[in-house]
């Protein structure tokens, strides 16, 4: 029987970043580099052309954008953006010491896990407010694309 998952029903947390009213995850990407297929490498016996394609890592780092609801009083994806931001900068320069692993879960109707991926080395990249407006009805949310070393789907 085929069941299909629902993209409403998800989690995401980091390292330091747990019980978190996440809006959305946005797509995740990475896409490989390969070489050698451009071209034919040699010409063989009985006029055979030999092709190789060979992986050669990403061509970019794995990305995401993460929306969350703007709650009084919580700073804390923010504060993690501004420990990544250097100190010249206004931010708090602590580098490479700030990134986090994470997981994202994807539930069935039944609250089981279904689906799982491990991320390796997070951090925030860039960080926008949603718009503001006398006569909005929307919450406001922060976005913050995310960039890590690794995704891996474990489950």
């Amino acid at each position: 029987m085929v069941t299909p998952i629902p993209t409403s029903r998800f989690y995401i947390e980091f390292d330091n970043l747990t019980a978190k009213m996440v809006a959305s995850v946005g797509e995740m990407s990475f896409e490989g580099k390969t070489a050698g297929h451009e071209k034919p490498i040699a010409s063989t016996q009985d006029g055979k052309t030999l092709w190789q394609s060979t992986s050669t890592g990403f061509s970019d780092n794995p990305d995401f954008s993460i929306e969350v609801y703007l709650v009084e009083g919580d700073m804390d994806w923010y504060n993690w953006f501004m420990e990544l931001v250097p100190k010249s900068e206004g931010g708090e320069g602590k580098g490479l010491a700030s990134r986090q692993n994470g997981t994202l879960v994807a539930y069935n109707a039944s609250d089981e896990v279904v689906l799982e991926w491990t991320i390796t080395n997070a951090w925030p990249k860039s960080y926008s407010v949603s718009d503001l407006s006398a006569d909005g009805s929307e919450l406001v949310k922060e976005t913050f694309e995310i960039v890590c070393e690794d995704v891996k789907r474990v489950k």
